[in-house]
C-alpha cells in the first residue's frame, strides 16, 4: 500500500511539473512576484545590467532602468487584482510602478519621498490623474504601496493609508501623450528615473475575477472637468487654504481624494481661537499625522507669531497669514470681515491709505509664508475695489512680496486679488498658491483661482511649494 501511494504521488508531482505552468488559474490567491535569485526570473529590463541587480533578497535599480514582470502567472496578464509591495528609496529617487502596462497602455503610481525633490509629485500619486503632493514615507526606511484595481476603480494606499480613490469614467480626458493612460490589461513594470536607488523586497499580487464588482462606479464628467485638465499636464491642482468647519478631517480627505484637489488643512491659531498655544499645535498634529494632506497654520491677530514658538510653528508644511486683523488709525481693533468692528471715519482714501500701510507692516514683520485672503476691503469700500487698489498700492504690495519671498494667494472663497493684480504680482515673479478658506463644507473647486490662473498665463512654475 505504501508504495502505492508513494507511486500516485510521484505521478501527481509529476504531472503537476509537466502540466502548462502557464494555464494555472491564480485568481483569489496571493502570489509572489518576488525572483529569488540574481537571475531575475520573470522579470525582463531595458537597460545594461550594471543599472539593475539582485542584492540580500530584493531588487535594486540602480540607474534609469525599467525592469518588465513578463513571467509565467496569468500570462503577465492582469485586469483586476490587489497588489503589496515593500520598496526603499535613496534620498532624491524618483521612480514608478506601472500596472496595465504593455498594449499601448498603462497607469502609473509615482515613487518620490524626497521633500526637496524638483518632481514635486510624491509616492502614490495616480500620476497625471490624482497627483498628491505630500509622502506618507520616507527615504531609506522600508513602506508598503498597495494597489487595487477592479473594473474602473483603482486605489492605492501608502502604508495603509488610502492616498487615491479614483474612478476612470466612460470618456475619460486625456492629453496626446497620455492616451493609452486607461483601464486595460496588462503586466507590470518599475521604473527608475534617477540615478539614485530603490530597493523592493517584496512584489505580492491576488489576481481578482473579472466580473469582481468595484466599491464605487460614480466617475466624474472629465470632459467638463477643470482638475484633470491641470493633473494632465501636471500643473499642481492645492488648495492651501482649507479649514475643518462643518466637516471632519475624513470628510475634507473623501472629497480631496474624489475630485482630485490636495488640500492644505489649516487651523485658526491666536488668541481667542481653537489653537491657542505650542501643546494646541503638538496635539493637532498628532491627530492628522496620518492624513494625505499638508497641515498649514493660520496666524490669527497680530501677536500670533509671540504667541507661539518658533519650533512649534516650524512643526507644519507652511505658515499663513491675513492682513485682515489690525489696529486702525485711532487705535482700535479691526477685523474688516465684522462690519461692527470697522470705524470708517475718513474718506475712503485714506482709510486705503491707512490699510495699506497695516498690510505692508504685517508682511514685513511676520514670518509667513503666504499672504491671504490678500488685497481685501471692508464691505463697504468693495464695491470700490479697482479704484482703490491704485497702481502705486499694487507696486508697495507686490515689492514686499518679492522682497520677503512670500506667495500671493488667489482665493477662490472671496474672489480676490483682481486680475490686474495678479499679473502685476506675475510680472515682477511673485509665486501663487490658490486657497479657499471654507467655512463649511461647501468648498468649491478652486473656480477663481483656476479662471484667474488662465487668464494670467500662470504656469506651474509659478506656483508656490512648502520648502520643507
Amino acid at each position: 500500500m505504501n508504495t502505492i501511494k508513494i507511486l500516485l504521488i510521484s505521478v501527481l508531482v509529476y504531472a503537476i511539473s509537466a502540466c502548462d505552468y502557464k494555464q494555472m488559474d491564480y485568481t483569489g490567491r496571493i502570489v509572489k512576484l518576488m525572483p529569488d535569485s540574481d537571475a531575475l526570473h520573470g522579470w525582463t529590463a531595458d537597460s545594461a545590467s550594471s543599472f539593475y541587480g539582485y542584492d540580500n533578497g530584493s531588487i535594486f535599480l540602480k540607474g534609469r532602468s525599467t525592469l518588465y514582470y513578463n513571467g509565467e502567472v496569468h500570462n503577465a496578464q492582469f485586469k483586476n487584482f490587489e497588489i503589496l509591495t515593500r520598496i526603499m528609496t535613496e534620498p532624491g529617487a524618483v521612480a514608478g510602478l506601472w500596472f496595465h502596462s504593455g498594449n499601448a497602455s498603462g497607469y502609473q503610481a509615482l515613487i518620490n519621498n524626497t521633500p526637496a525633490s524638483e518632481e514635486h509629485r510624491k509616492t502614490g500619486s495616480l500620476s497625471a490623474v490624482r497627483n498628491l503632493y505630500k509622502s506618507l514615507a520616507v527615504d531609506e526606511k522600508w513602506f508598503t504601496l498597495y494597489i487595487k484595481v477592479v473594473d474602473k476603480h483603482i486605489t492605492i494606499k501608502v502604508n495603509d493609508i488610502l492616498v487615491v480613490d479614483y474612478v476612470e469614467p466612460v470618456e475619460p480626458y486625456r492629453i496626446a501623450e497620455n492616451s493609452g493612460m486607461k483601464i486595460a490589461k496588462g503586466s507590470f513594470a518599475f521604473s527608475n528615473y534617477t540615478e539614485k536607488g530603490i530597493r523592493i523586497c517584496e512584489f505580492d499580487i491576488k489576481p481578482l475575477p473579472d466580473d469582481e464588482v468595484p466599491e464605487r462606479t460614480d466617475a466624474i464628467d472629465e470632459q467638463n472637468d477643470a482638475i484633470i485638465k491641470l493633473q494632465q499636464v501636471n500643473f499642481p491642482v492645492i488648495d492651501f487654504h482649507v479649514h475643518l468647519k462643518g466637516w471632519n478631517q475624513h470628510q475634507a480627505l473623501d472629497y480631496s481624494r474624489k475630485n482630485g484637489i490636495f488640500y492644505g488643512i489649516a487651523p485658526n491659531c491666536g488668541i481667542g481661537f481653537p489653537v491657542t498655544s505650542d501643546d494646541d499645535i503638538y496635539r493637532f498634529l498628532d491627530t492628522t499625522k496620518n492624513l494625505s494632506c499638508f497641515l498649514a497654520m493660520q496666524g490669527e491677530g497680530r501677536e500670533w507669531h509671540t504667541t507661539f514658538s518658533r519650533e512649534a510653528a516650524a512643526c507644519f508644511d507652511y505658515v499663513f497669514t491675513d492682513a485682515m486683523t489690525f489696529t486702525d488709525h485711532k487705535g482700535r481693533r479691526t477685523r474688516i470681515w465684522i462690519p461692527e468692528e470697522v470705524f470708517i471715519d475718513v474718506s475712503h482714501e485714506k482709510y486705503m491709505n491707512m490699510l495699506v500701510d497695516r498690510t505692508i507692516e504685517i508682511l514685513r514683520n511676520e514670518p509667513i509664508d503666504i499672504y491671504v485672503n490678500p488685497t481685501c476691503l471692508p464691505a463697504e469700500m468693495m464695491p470700490d475695489y479697482d479704484k482703490l487698489w491704485t497702481d502705486e498700492y499694487i507696486n508697495k504690495l507686490v515689492s514686499v512680496l518679492v522682497d520677503k519671498g512670500i506667495a500671493l494667494e488667489i482665493n477662490s472663497g472671496r474672489k480676490i486679488p483682481s486680475e490686474k493684480i495678479i499679473k502685476a504680482a506675475k510680472d515682477a515673479g511673485v509665486r501663487f498658491a490658490f486657497g479657499t478658506n471654507n467655512a463649511d463644507s461647501n468648498i468649491g473647486k478652486l473656480e477663481y483661482s483656476i479662471e484667474m490662473a488662465e487668464k494670467c498665463g500662470i504656469t506651474r512654475y509659478d506656483m508656490f511649494f512648502p520648502k520643507k
